[in-house]
């Protein structure tokens, strides 16, 4: 009797979960590409079987019914994180990179003490600063005029094959480093220190789209059938043809967008669409998002070895002076706030701009444990 019981009890339960899943799929179905709603249809299935199977095993109706329940948490919370999935990653067409950036990230930006090229295939090459990686060419890759040099430091000619357009590289600059990349597409891309860019080898035949972690500058080559996307944690940008920045540092409090040339539409995730003319930076902060009227070719100076200082405060400098450094420089509270204005010449060493500033600002600088510190007079 009690057996009976049981075994009605669990095709009641199997029934149940059925439908909950019918339910979630069909009717709660997110809008993203199908493949990637059935891939993840498969994992939870995967994920059930096993504690179905599990609970035809339990003697207790109580040991079989927490069972169950964990398997209805387990749906529900893929369902969600699923929604959660759209609304962080952005539109449908940015799924492909999503999937690209958290695949990759099992190679740590903080590891790589030179400029570093990951292909598809886990294969690394380190790379001279400032030294162009060109995806132009039909069937190879070239790094700088012929050759680079392999993790292993070894020379050899550049004849990598292109792989699909849906394999993708990834640019690792560190801090005190800067690069280039010219993409399949024509489109050329600054890369700033303390940088990471994810991008396919080709661009498919509908969009164009890339991540960044830091700062780049892109020209954008002309597209009208292709809109290319540049995807960030916070927002993104949508461009047809164009000049523009974006710095997007995870240490910084704020992000920006800065337009040169051509016409921007930027997406801030929590606060909806800006669109942007030359000359206008959207900001993105802890506060909300606001756009101001500047000078944009002041923020695209680094590309040239400047930095622009417009009222900056010392303790945004001292961050953004760590990133070009390769060494933490750290502002003492006192001074945080002071405004500072001029320009820098990133090419001079690290003593040479520290007396730039201090002739702006009264206060002493010293070293300790390979850090620079700042602090008043």
């Amino acid at each position: 009797m009690n057996l009976r019981k049981e075994n009605r009890y669990t095709a009641e339960m199997d029934e149940e979960i059925r439908e909950k899943l019918d339910f979630f799929w069909d009717d709660c179905e997110p809008e993203i590409e199908a493949d990637v709603v059935d891939s993840i249809r498969e994992k939870v299935l995967r994920r059930i079987r096993p504690l179905q199977e599990e609970a035809v095993g339990l003697p207790k109706r109580k040991s079989r019914k927490c069972v169950y329940l964990l398997v209805a948490f387990v749906a529900a919370s893929v369902a969600v994180l699923v929604g959660l999935w759209q609304s962080y990653g952005g539109k449908v067409s940015h799924a492909n990179i999503w999937n690209a950036v958290a695949e990759l990230e099992s190679f740590p930006m903080e590891e790589a003490k030179d400029v570093t090229l990951v292909i598809s295939d886990w294969e690394q090459y380190r790379l001279e600063t400032d030294e162009l990686v060109d995806y132009t060419y039909e069937d190879c890759i070239r790094i700088g005029s012929d050759a680079l040099t392999q993790s292993d430091g070894n020379k050899r000619n550049v004849v990598e094959k292109r792989s699909a357009e849906d394999s993708y590289n990834q640019l690792i600059v560190p801090k005190g480093k800067r690069s280039c990349l010219l993409l399949s597409d024509g489109t050329k891309v600054h890369v700033n220190s303390g940088t990471k860019v994810v991008y396919p080898r080709m661009f498919s035949e509908k969009k164009r789209e890339i991540y960044v972690e830091g700062e780049i500058y892109l020209e954008v080559m002309p597209d009208a059938g292709r809109p290319f996307y540049v995807c960030t944690d916070r927002f993104d940008v949508k461009v047809l043809g164009t000049s523009f920045d974006v710095f997007a540092y995870k240490q910084m409090a704020e992000g920006r967008v800065v337009l040169l040339q051509g016409a921007v539409e930027v997406e801030d995730r929590r606060e909806g669409s800006f669109r942007m003319n030359p000359d206008e930076m959207v900001v993105f902060g802890e506060e909300g998002s606001r756009k101001e009227k500047v000078n944009a070719s002041d923020y695209k100076a680094w590309v040239d070895g400047v930095m622009v200082l417009d009222g900056c405060t010392l303790k945004e400098l001292a961050t953004r002076l760590s990133l070009f450094f390769g060494k933490k420089v750290v502002c003492d509270f006192s001074l945080e706030n002071e405004q500072i204005y001029g320009k820098l010449d990133l090419r001079d060493n690290p003593d040479e701009i520290m007396d730039y500033i201090k002739s702006m600002i009264p206060l002493s600088v010293y070293n300790e444990g390979g850090n620079i510190y700042l602090k008043r007079e």
